[in-house]
């Protein structure tokens, strides 16, 4: 059977190799668009099979508009753009790329967390602005501190063997991961509360998930040690982003390394940040963003953790694999 295939979201430098890796798919519709698909649906609705990115939202009112979807293949790990159940009760098939970064999110953690604590951004800005003069810029060793890995999944366990290359003790906190794993990968696994009181930099690497919502937040944050980091190369919502405001204002952090924010969707366009669709707690985060974008304390990088050539090249082979296989079948 021919199904009509369609890419959404397609970024320039992947759209090459999804071209020269389609060739393996046998179907004659195959369409590669820069849209999301909520901001298409008269063409999105033409398809069989979509391949979104994470900033394509499919929840129930989007796909109630797509009656001929039977397969979302979305090119990332994520699924919290989509409506699950929702697609279950249609009996739309869903398939991610479960492995195709683990360490490449990991080094990334890393260079954000070197980043901030050395204070490489803004020593690098210096010098653009004609100063060549160390003062102010007094960093942190990482040798002999704790890092505490929220989330012990196959990129936290990267991470942690990175650390022990640094000399650090490392925290560990998963409700899966049992004692005698954790003891093998040189991890003491200990509860949320434990870890923010105890570590000096905080490193997230959980899914978005309605447990992970807010996890940290403006009253559990108050636990962290005072000159504390926090890096997040995870989800935004994971964090609420008024209590890193809060945190950095009364001097508990000393700095956040971050690749994702809440609502990030919303940045990419004034129009819709300013539109009667977005909600108060929308505007709150947006708000909260800004007020955090511009500090010299906060690195702000955009959902780039993911983004090496060798990590793109695995997303689209498994996304392609994905799509045949299910084509064949």
């Amino acid at each position: 059977m021919d199904y009509k295939i369609a890419f959404f979201g397609v970024k320039s430098w992947e759209r090459e190799i999804i071209e020269k890796e389609i060739i393996k798919i046998d179907s004659f519709g195959i369409g590669i668009f820069e849209d999301e698909v909520q901001d298409n649906l008269e063409l999105a609705e033409k398809y069989d099979i979509i391949s979104p990115f994470i900033y394509s939202k499919l929840d129930k009112e989007i796909l109630a508009k797509l009656p001929n979807l039977k397969m979302i293949v979305t090119r990332s790990t994520g699924m919290d753009h989509i409506d699950v159940d929702e697609c279950k009760k249609r009996k739309i098939k869903i398939f991610n790329v479960p492995i195709y970064g683990s360490n490449t999110v990991a080094e990334y953690t890393f260079a954000l967390l070197l980043a901030i604590t050395k204070k490489i951004v803004v020593a690098h800005q210096s010098v653009e602005d004609g100063e060549f003069n160390p003062e102010g810029l007094t960093g942190v060793d990482l040798f002999g501190k704790t890092l505490g890995v929220i989330g012990v999944g196959k990129i936290g366990q990267n991470v942690i063997k990175i650390a022990k290359g640094f000399g650090m003790k490392v925290l560990g906190v998963d409700p899966v991961l049992k004692a005698e794993e954790a003891k093998k990968i040189s991890c003491k696994l200990v509860d949320l509360e434990i870890c923010l009181k105890e570590a000096d930099f905080v490193t997230f690497h959980v899914p978005a998930i309605p447990e992970t919502f807010h996890m940290v937040n403006k009253k559990n944050i108050k636990l962290m040690k005072e000159g504390s980091f926090l890096i997040n190369t995870s989800r935004g919502a994971v964090i609420e982003t008024e209590a890193i405001v809060w945190a950095l204002n009364n001097k508990i952090l000393a700095g956040a390394a971050l690749d994702v924010t809440e609502e990030e969707n919303l940045l990419e366009s004034m129009s819709v940040v300013m539109s009667k669709k977005i909600t108060k707690d929308n505007l709150q985060e947006v708000l909260s963003f800004h007020m955090l974008r511009d500090r010299d304390d906060v690195i702000f990088t955009p959902h780039n953790a993911f983004n090496t050539k060798e990590a793109i090249e695995r997303i689209v082979e498994t996304t392609v694999e994905n799509i045949v296989n299910f084509c064949r079948n």
